[in-house]
């Protein structure tokens, strides 16, 4: 973890910061998602989810693992799994060692749809992201973006 005399930094400053850092991140992920809404109709945590699911080898995780992932409760979730299973691109299957948990799985027109989905992903990255800040600049974005999760995504909330 950087510590480059980050107590130096003036209120005002810091604040002003995080601002950009905030503006610049919403500013994209609007643009992003609006594209995923009007192709696919689909909302950020479904894709999310799709995404999340296209990336595993037997297409399937548990329910809390993608949760987390898409930025819900478990509860919040369980929303977020309803619509993709009522729309045919995932099933739910429970797991035999642990009657307690349960995962969610794509079916074959979710791993295509998600497939698709990964396509429109590179491409909106591409012009969004990284023809806006080059390569590197993304790059250098992104690993900020791991570390800052890294450092904050278990931590006790307020």
């Amino acid at each position: 973890m950087a510590t480059d005399r980050s107590s130096t930094v003036d209120d005002a400053t810091a604040v002003e910061l995080w601002g950009r850092v905030i503006r610049g991140f919403t500013a994209t992920n609007r643009r992003v998602h609006a594209v995923f809404k009007e192709r696919f109709d689909l909302n950020e945590a479904e894709v999310e989810t799709l995404l999340s699911l296209v990336r595993r080898p037997d297409h399937q995780a548990r329910h809390n693992t993608l949760a987390t992932a898409a930025g819900f409760s478990t509860g919040g979730f369980t929303k977020v799994a309803d619509k993709l299973t009522a729309r045919g691109f995932t099933e739910r299957n429970a797991c035999s060692a642990d009657r307690r948990v349960s995962y969610l799985q794509l079916t074959a027109q979710g791993a295509e749809l998600a497939a698709e989905l990964e396509v429109v992903a590179a491409e909106v990255n591409r012009e969004y992201v990284i023809e806006v800040l080059g390569f590197e600049r993304a790059s250098l974005v992104a690993d900020a973006f791991v570390e800052l999760y890294q450092a904050h995504h278990n931590a006790a909330k307020p």
